[in-house]
């Protein structure tokens, strides 16, 4: 069945029955326009940078440090018309922290994406438990349980969850789980007699070894979300056949540059995922550059979609640390090649500098001591790795997956 996720595009285009790559490029163009002429009106940060354009390349970027400095240079309607702001720390150099806002029709239009891409997991009469977010209302997990309640699920967001087994106990007779992939990793390593029937994992980087153990431990489908704030938290899901993500195309444009010049990849290759908004109505944003690295896939996907789609993410540009020689290392890297060991629950990373030595420990919660010739390989050769074996519960301290850097191994907690 092809996925929900076009249906839905060829709706709010109005292009049904003749929705493909080239109706949906124009489509977006002729809405990019009304954009420009929208936020160069609306907005002291666009205003008078803009013009009429066929071509996107032609407009500048914007970057989070843009929003970072100025956030209400981005405003366009006014403060009393906001239902929602949400503070971001700036993943750039400066401590400047990001705010974003969205209207009430903003959060309308998440809602409607997140009931057709749920829709592809889940069916009426079922129960879905979401491990991520709060109950605050227009939170991100709000959003979700509204967005189920309108095709017919049932949800519950626990909110605060400090240690694994709250989780385990609260999921127990869920058919779909929806969390964040090392905390959902590690669930299914502690619990295997949970055995949900679908799993979507999102609000962080996916590393194929997790999808495949959960899928192994769980017997169950597995699926992917993509999304940012800056955007309405949703921007792409994909399908039964888990060959790429289905775009959010009618509320947004994908791009894909090369983040070293700024030029469009290549087909085929990787690069920075690059969003530009179609209908945000609180706070447009044009060419956001999201520092998030795929490629797209121009082949059809398996079920039936023609238009292009999003590769899996590939990581994050600055989650490459530098460790000299020009070498680097990223936690993407050792999540692809730790969490494919089924003795391992989950870890922590530290990099430590001492002296002249640079020194990865990692922190594993295995079943059994594990075999980290594979690893050592695979990474720097002036890389010390120091390992010790402890609880590594997720839910105990929660955040997106990085390498910690500090000096001593409590810094990871930190």
């Amino acid at each position: 069945m092809i996925s929900p996720v076009e249906t839905w595009v060829a709706e709010r285009t109005s292009l049904q029955g003749n929705l493909n790559p080239m109706t949906l490029r124009n489509w977006q163009i002729e809405k990019l326009n009304d954009l420009i002429s929208y936020a160069s009106e609306n907005t002291k940060f666009y205003h008078g940078k803009l013009h009429s354009t066929r071509d996107i390349t032609e407009l500048p970027f914007t970057s989070p440090s843009d929003i970072a400095a100025d956030p209400f240079a981005f405003l366009a309607i006014p403060q009393s018309l906001i239902t929602r702001v949400t503070t971001l720390a700036n993943s750039g150099t400066t401590h400047l922290k990001k705010r974003i806002f969205f209207s009430k029709a903003d959060l309308e239009r998440t809602i409607d994406f997140f009931a057709v891409g749920m829709s592809t997991m889940v069916r009426k009469g079922e129960k879905a438990q979401i491990l991520i977010s709060n109950r605050t209302e227009n939170s991100l997990g709000s959003l979700l349980k509204e967005s189920l309640s309108r095709i017919g699920v049932t949800s519950e967001i626990l909110g605060a969850i400090k240690t694994v087994n709250v989780a385990i106990e609260v999921s127990k007779g869920a058919d779909c789980l929806i969390g964040m992939p090392a905390e959902l990793l590690y669930m299914s390593h502690a619990a295997p007699e949970l055995r949900p029937s679908s799993v979507l994992l999102a609000a962080d980087y996916i590393p194929q070894s997790v999808i495949n153990s959960i899928k192994e431990t769980w017997k169950c489908d597995v699926y992917m979300h993509y999304g940012h704030t800056e955007f309405g938290f949703g921007c792409a899901v994909d399908c039964d056949q888990h060959n790429g993500y289905h775009l959010r195309d009618a509320d947004l444009i994908f791009e894909i540059i090369d983040f070293k010049t700024g030029k469009p990849a290549k087909i085929g290759d990787s690069g920075e995922i690059v969003i530009t908004t179609l209908s945000n109505e609180a706070m447009p944003l044009i060419r956001y550059r999201t520092g998030n690295l795929s490629r797209f896939i121009n082949t059809p996907c398996g079920c039936g979609s023609l238009l292009p789609r999003l590769g899996r993410i590939e990581g994050r540009i600055d989650s490459n640390i530098t460790i000299g020689n020009g070498n680097s290392v990223s936690i993407h890297q050792l999540d692809e090649i730790i969490s494919a060991n089924p003795k391992v629950l989950g870890f922590y990373a530290l990099l430590k500098h001492v002296g002249k030595r640079n020194i990865l420990h990692l922190t594993i919660d295995a079943s059994n001591y594990i075999d980290l010739t594979t690893l050592t390989a695979m990474l720097p050769p002036e890389l010390n790795i120091e390992v010790s074996y402890s609880k590594a519960d997720p839910f105990s301290h929660r955040e997106k997956r990085r390498i910690h850097i500090g000096n001593s191994n409590n810094d990871v907690a930190k």
